[in-house]
């Protein structure tokens, strides 16, 4: 992906990570919500609220690869009221060989207002010529946020040729 395709993916996935930070949290104190966009395309948001004791959550959702994928790539975003939020993220396909490819990443801070931390991370990965194809993956977030903060994070995951 280029730069320009980048950046308009960090902003759509913030301004709804912010989304997922102002809405309102009835019963738990975290949630998990998937969002299937096109063939080998699905996102999917953790959010969590700390409270008192600090929480996490472990989000994960199976998705349809094209035919003939090779390739798995996952990109996490975050949106903490904290800097030490944890972020981590994977993709990981199951190859016809029985074998997986995975990739993952733990998110970085890059960038800290008064109010809000971003953190980004991106990997890809590719199976070996002779390890077969993928007809599906499961794309996973993992946030964790110490008490009395909030966190939105995100994996957005792609598996194809």
């Amino acid at each position: 992906m280029d730069y320009a395709i980048r950046a308009k993916l960090f902003a759509a996935v913030a301004a709804l990570g912010l989304g997922l930070l102002a809405a309102p949290h009835a019963d738990a104190a975290s949630q998990c919500k998937t969002l299937k966009l096109l063939p080998g395309v699905v996102q999917v948001y953790a959010t969590v609220d700390g409270a008192a004791a600090g929480d996490s959550a472990f989000c994960t959702a199976d998705f349809a690869c094209p035919t003939g994928s090779t390739k798995v790539e996952v990109f996490g975003t975050a949106l903490a009221t904290t800097r030490d939020a944890v972020i981590a993220v994977d993709n990981t396909a199951n190859l016809s060989s029985g074998e997986q490819v995975s990739s993952n990443c733990i998110a970085t801070v890059v960038g800290n207002g008064k109010r809000v931390s971003v953190s980004t991370c991106n990997a890809k990965a590719e199976a070996p010529a002779n390890k077969g194809t993928a007809d599906t993956s499961a794309c996973s977030v993992y946030a964790e946020s110490p008490a009395g903060a909030r966190v939105g994070a995100n994996a957005t995951c792609f598996c194809g040729t």
